[in-house]
């Protein structure tokens, strides 16, 4: 049922029942999130959109990312801060229920809530009652507490006293089901009650397991269902008791809830939750995720159809659906880690699990392990094809190929291939096999016999274009094309941006898409090639698969995501760097658990016959449907949560008046949105002062300064995470009261007075410039003079300070933030002058046990004389500074590789060929050196990566045994080796299919 769920094409309106419980998106949030406590009793949404959540320490309102706490203190309309139920009316009033009494939150006027401690209210009829459940009912609100049920109605409370049997009776949880019944759960049974009266009353004298009620929920069928707190679960319909033969793995259920589709969930005592859908239980629990195992009775769907449960030490966890889903070890494959993924012609799917054998999922959910026991040579699965007649092929690390066909395995072996992968298996139009192997090249499978085509490429996919064209993606080769019986190559030397190829796509038009390490996407239309790489738009150079939907989109698999482009953008911005694409990301926020996709060998991805889409990833293999993905359909609406003026708050309504004052104006605003709350944009505008909308992106505040007196009216609008603008957003009319500085009085008297000193001035003014006439003179030649003396101090101390801030005050070397400038200088230079750069890190030997010995002073001088060491075997161009503690960094630029290995030599030499003479001891010493070499051909302008690089060397001398130095050697991207100075390095060519 799961396969055929998530292959189906229809999509419910509440959580897909057809996905299973482990591939929901699971988000959660407690104290150290916001929330004043972690036990949440209770959830409920208002008209506005927040979600409120009743906790011990008081009442939250959540927005999807901030949360504001209302509690007695603050607020002394609640009668407690224990918070048991809520429930929310059409009118946007919320009701709270806690272990004091009830209460009701008002929204403000334009329907937004409030943080006024005036819109909550007690209601005195219930003071010191302790509110258990809430239900509304048209407009009716029934209160469950533990001193019985009353009800609400035209703003009377009321006694339930018909008959007394529930009077003063434990309520513990109220349901109402489609005909207006309203169910109570309570210590004394289940009770049904309709038009005032008791419809009907379920006890343990008629089936119940006991009298003890803990949880009901209504369902859309017209069934009910209870939950005990010792008994499990039972359901009634048609007036009958069912107990479903389901088995539970604990007998108390807290809390029910009946979804949109009529999935029940379930809040189990220590067991996380439970979903029973179409008779089968599924279970989520601390081992599968869940923050914790220890439920509260409040279970909440939300109006986006996702689900909230309360938890009592993990605050609240939310349920969503997503774009993507995922197969993984969690829905019960062999491993996560799948590098194949194939869809058979029965339609069930097949996965290559690395070393953790085949997968067959069937389409009942259940997953069939194929690995050494059933007859298959080893586990670690590397490509796998079905042919024509049915036989699933599977291609192994070790270059073993075995064949499955009616339950029987047999085995064929290439004598020419030892212990290399076998990565690729394709089948063409005429019925041939070829075989890749990754180093191997390719080859063709007849009659049990291997015939090489090609002995040395690594292969890493093989596919065929719609003119018969074979064509083959080597990584170190480019592509190769095998036609009427000619090979052509397409590499670095006629157009391809990377020789590293992974992966390819031949679509019905003839193109070849071709996706390549740190290269980018190509294109090849019969002997042209065009490329689009960062500069055209796209977000990652490295492309591990290619694969196109039925809506005109290709699709990418790559090491930070999966991304779409519309094929159509990309073939009209071919060969114009000018004209950029707008890919579209997935990754985790959209239901991968990884962005890492894997790829190098075949298939990496699939499109299934239904149009779905396969990637293969290091956490499971993902699926996604174009043509039904699910969005953000909700628009959420921004609301004003806050005015500051002057940074005083406001209790702000349309046409207050604000000021005077100087004019400081700050406005908070948020959208509730739950499906991706952290990624919702907002844009604001000031009419009477903005000109234009101002795109806040995802900040939440708008601030004004020195904002002039006058008339204004504040708009801000929300976009939802998939860029879908709320069709209204909120406002608020205001004015800005003058400052008393600026009334027509004030005016007046600054008249007055300009007059009566313009007139003082001119008298003044003229007794005084004769006086001043003889004075200047004296005054400017003294002032010249102190001018001259703060200049010279002046560019002393700023030579000074140049010399502290580009050099180190210990060694007098250069010190971290300066070498990192010089290193970005020598970059820019070498890439300028197309010449290489050598970047050096060398670490002290065991310098932490000079400090230890010989104390930190004697550990200065050795960094001092070390640093001098260095600096003196250096060219007048070469640079040396310290990186950190006992590291330094050297630039050497024009490095040559002929003569880097002995001017290494002795830098070594410098360091450990005499001691190092201190005032405590004679210390011998010895360094650890690692060498990165920057070649502007090759390499992106990235200080950052050839740090890396360097550092990555520097621990392979000191792994090797330190007082030695590490090269790196220059090999493909796709297989990196170090190696020390006197050691051999290695071929690389072990197992590096992985991306």
């Amino acid at each position: 049922m799961l396969l055929c769920g998530i292959l189906s094409g229809t999509r419910a309106r509440a959580l897909d029942p057809h996905r299973a419980i482990t591939q929901y998106i699971e988000n959660s949030w407690n104290s150290e999130s916001g929330l004043p406590q972690n036990s949440v009793h209770a959830v409920a949404q208002t008209a506005n959109g927040y979600v409120w959540l009743g906790t011990e320490e008081g009442l939250t309102r959540f927005d999807g990312v901030a949360f504001k706490t209302y509690n007695h203190g603050d607020f002394p309309g609640l009668p407690s801060d224990f918070i048991q139920a809520l429930e929310a009316g059409k009118d946007g009033v919320l009701w709270v229920g806690t272990d004091s009494g009830l209460a009701m939150v008002r929204p403000r006027a334009d329907g937004g809530a409030s943080d006024n401690p005036k819109t909550i209210a007690r209601i005195d009829a219930l003071t010191g009652k302790n509110v258990t459940a809430l239900r509304m009912d048209a407009g009716v609100l029934w209160v469950g507490t533990t001193q019985g049920l009353f009800r609400i109605e035209n703003g009377e409370v009321r006694t339930w006293l018909r008959p007394e049997s529930l009077d003063k009776v434990e309520v513990h949880a109220l349901a109402r089901d489609g005909s207006g019944t309203i169910w109570a759960a309570t210590a004394s049974g289940l009770f049904a009650i309709r038009g005032g009266e008791i419809e009907a009353r379920w006890t343990a004298q008629n089936g119940l397991p006991n009298d003890s009620v803990a949880s009901v929920a209504a369902a859309r069928d017209g069934s009910i269902w209870a939950g005990f707190p010792v008994g499990g679960l039972v359901k009634i319909a048609d007036g009958h008791l069912i107990k479903p033969d389901v088995k539970l793995p604990a007998k108390t259920v807290l809390g029910l809830l009946s979804d949109r589709d009529g999935n029940l969930w379930m809040a189990l005592d220590r067991q996380g939750i439970g979903r029973l859908s179409n008779g089968r239980l599924e279970l989520q629990d601390t081992a599968h995720g869940f923050p914790s195992e220890r439920c509260t009775k409040a279970i909440f769907e939300d109006r986006e159809g996702d689900l909230w449960f309360g938890l009592v030490d993990g605050g609240v966890a939310q349920l969503r659906d997503d774009k993507l889903a995922v197969f993984g070890k969690p829905e019960g494959l062999s491993g996560d880690y799948i590098g194949n993924v194939l869809e058979a012609k029965d339609g069930t799917m097949w996965f290559g699990a690395d070393s953790n054998g085949l997968n067959h999922l069937l389409p009942d959910g259940h997953v069939e392990i194929w690995n050494q026991s059933k007859g298959l040579p080893a586990d670690a699965v590397y490509s796998l094809l079905q042919t024509r007649d049915g036989a699933m092929w599977v291609g192994y690390r070790s270059g073993e190929l075995a064949r499955i066909f009616d339950g029987k395995v047999k085995l064929y072996s290439d004598p020419t291939v030892k212990e290399v992968s076998l990565n690729a298996l394709f089948e063409d139009r005429d019925g041939r096999m070829w075989v890749g192997y990754w180093g191997k090249g390719l080859a063709e499978l007849a009659s049990g016999q291997f015939r090489h085509v090609d002995g040395a490429t690594r292969v890493s996919q093989i596919t065929q274009s719609p003119d018969g064209a074979m064509w083959v993606a080597t990584d170190g080769n480019g592509v190769e094309r095998y036609r009427n019986g000619q090979m052509t190559r397409f590499y670095t030397k006629n157009g391809l941006p990377s020789n590293h190829a992974l992966a390819l796509y031949a679509d019905p038009d003839g193109d070849l898409w071709v996706g390549a390490g740190s290269g980018g996407l190509s294109r090849i239309r019969g002997d042209q090639v065009v490329s689009w790489t960062r500069y055209q738009g796209l977000r990652q150079t490295t492309i591990g698969s290619i694969v196109e939907d039925n809506l005109g989109y290709l699709w990418f698999g790559t090491d930070d995501g999966i991304f779409q482009i519309s094929k159509a953008d990309l073939n009209r911005s071919a060969g114009d760097p000018r004209m950029k694409v707008d890919p579209q990301m997935y990754g985790l926020s959209d239901g991968l658990r990884t962005r890492e996709t894997l790829y190098g060998s075949s298939p990496c991805v699939w499109k299934g016959r239904d149009g779905r889409l396969w990637f293969a990833t290091i956490h499971g293999a993902a699926v996604v449907n174009p043509a039904d993905m699910r969005m953000d359909s909700i628009l959420p609406k921004a609301w004003i949560e806050r005015v500051l003026f002057d940074s005083h708050a406001v209790d702000f309504t349309n046409g207050i008046q604000l000021g005077p004052g100087s004019g400081n104006l700050e406005i908070s605003f948020a959208a509730p949105s739950f499906y991706a709350g952290q990624q919702v944009s907002y844009r604001y505008r000031l009419v009477g002062f903005d000109s234009a909308w101002v795109d806040a992106g995802r900040r939440r505040t708008a601030w004004y300064t020195n904002l002039p007196a006058g008339r204004y009216r504040f708009e801000v609008m929300a976009e939802n995470s998939d860029e879908l603008w709320s069709k209204s957003g909120s406002s608020l009319e205001f004015s800005v009261a003058p400052p008393l500085t600026g009334t027509p009085l004030a005016y007046g008297l600054y008249v007055i007075v300009v007059v009566l000193a313009g007139w003082g001035f001119v008298a003044l003014r003229t007794r005084v410039l004769v006086r001043r006439q003889y004075e200047l003179a004296r005054m400017v030649e003294e002032r010249t003079q102190q001018l001259e003396k703060e200049k010279a101090a002046l560019e002393a101390a700023r030579r000074e300070l140049q010399i502290q801030a580009t050099h180190d005050s210990l060694t007098g070397i250069a010190n971290r933030g300066a070498i990192l400038e010089h290193l970005e200088r020598e970059l820019s230079r070498a890439v300028r002058d197309r010449s290489p750069l050598g970047v050096v890190l060398i670490d002290l030997d065991h310098f932490k046990n000079v400090n230890d010995e010989h104390g930190h002073l004697c550990g200065d001088a050795v960094l001092k004389e070390s640093a001098a060491r260095l600096r003196a075997s250096l060219r007048g161009y070469d640079m040396v500074g310290r990186y950190g503690g006992e590291e330094f960094l050297l630039l050497f630029p024009g490095w040559e590789a002929a003569t880097g290995a002995g001017r290494i030599e002795d830098l070594l030499h410098t360091i450990s060929g005499r001691a190092l003479q201190t005032k405590e001891a004679e210390i011998l010493l010895t360094c650890s050196i690692g060498v990165a070499n920057f070649l502007p051909e090759r390499d992106a302008h990235d200080a950052t990566e050839i740090l890396r690089r360097a550092d990555a060397e520097l621990y392979a001398a000191k792994n090797a045994g330190r007082n030695r130095a590490s090269f790196e050697m220059r090999a493909s991207v796709r297989s990196k080796k170090l190696t020390v100075m006197e050691a051999p390095a290695s071929d690389g060519s072990k197992d590096v299919r992985r991306g």
